[in-house]
């Protein structure tokens, strides 16, 4: 029993898998086909000649290793893409090149096949059960060194006439304007611009006022905390003044005032007076006179 169990488990997570493997090379195109080189891309051995170029759109590697390329809708698996070349595996938003020169000894990226320059070519990637067809291209007869491929890596749609062959390249690189020119041809009259910039200003202050008004409940609700614990309110209701007699705060109003107006009982400085005994004293001597006494003449 518990033998028919894990083998169950096994067989289950090999159909998984295989769905999982199945998933990932349908994320495989053929993003762009150049059939006749004359003076555009050589392979390895310095030999200019047809090529096929696989895109991987995923965000995640894949193995194209078991795949099929074929130019027979009723061969599905004309070319088989060997196992055990780690160059198979294709990381995310890259691509590879087979080149379509019927020249299998030199490498797993050489077909059995080769591409025809007069006639239009009807191009096919098989999954690794040899009945699905992962992508299809029918690539017209093309000038010499003019390629046919997507616009944009990876967008079926976007096939067409590609005038400078870009193999293991971008298709397409943007060599434009900014991001501020193109805003600017986007919008020539800069009623754009006043909007966003109006947005902005606007979205601004509304977050200060939200903030200054959050804030500001909040200082409220901790000043009125803080009074119930000493035990008033915030405007002074919860006081209780029973206690206290009209009288008291007729002092305390006195005193407050005396002390604003400067009236002082008691002074900073001290004035004394200090009595000196002196019996003699120049003012009462008669010696000291106003006038002379009169002198008698002879």
């Amino acid at each position: 029993m518990i033998k028919y169990k894990i083998g169950l488990l096994l067989l289950m997570s090999c159909f998984i898998f295989s769905n999982i493997k199945a998933q990932r090379t349908s994320d495989l195109v053929i993003n762009e086909v150049l059939v006749n080189n004359q003076n555009s891309f050589m392979d390895q051995n310095g030999e200019r000649g047809a090529w096929i170029e696989i895109y991987n759109k995923s965000a995640g590697t894949v193995n194209i290793a078991g795949c099929y390329l074929t130019l027979d809708k009723n061969n599905l698996k004309q070319y088989p893409i060997t196992k055990g070349d780690a160059r198979t595996r294709i990381e995310p938003h890259q691509r590879i090149v087979f080149y379509c020169n019927s020249q299998t000894h030199r490498s797993v990226f050489h077909t059995n096949f080769s591409l025809n320059p007069n006639s239009t070519n009807s191009i096919y990637l098989v999954s690794a059960n040899g009945k699905d067809i992962i992508d299809e291209v029918v690539v017209p007869v093309l000038s010499p060194d003019v390629s046919w491929g997507c616009q944009f890596d990876g967008k079926k749609e976007t096939r067409t006439i590609l005038k400078n062959a870009t193999p293991s390249a971008a298709n397409y690189v943007d060599m434009g304007s900014t991001s501020v020119e193109k805003f600017k041809e986007s919008d020539p009259f800069g009623i754009g611009m006043a909007i966003t910039a109006m947005s902005v200003v606007f979205v601004a202050l509304l977050c200060l006022f939200l903030s200054f008004k959050i804030i500001g409940k909040i200082a409220l609700s901790l000043t009125k905390s803080r009074a119930r614990k000493a035990g008033a309110s915030l405007d002074g209701t919860d006081v209780d003044t029973t206690e206290i007699s009209g009288e008291v705060y007729a002092v305390i109003a006195m005193a407050l005032h005396l002390h604003e107006e400067d009236a002082h009982d008691y002074e900073d400085t001290i004035l004394t007076m200090k009595k000196v005994e002196k019996r003699y004293s120049p003012w009462s001597s008669k010696i000291y006179g106003l006038r002379e006494n009169p002198s008698k003449k002879n």
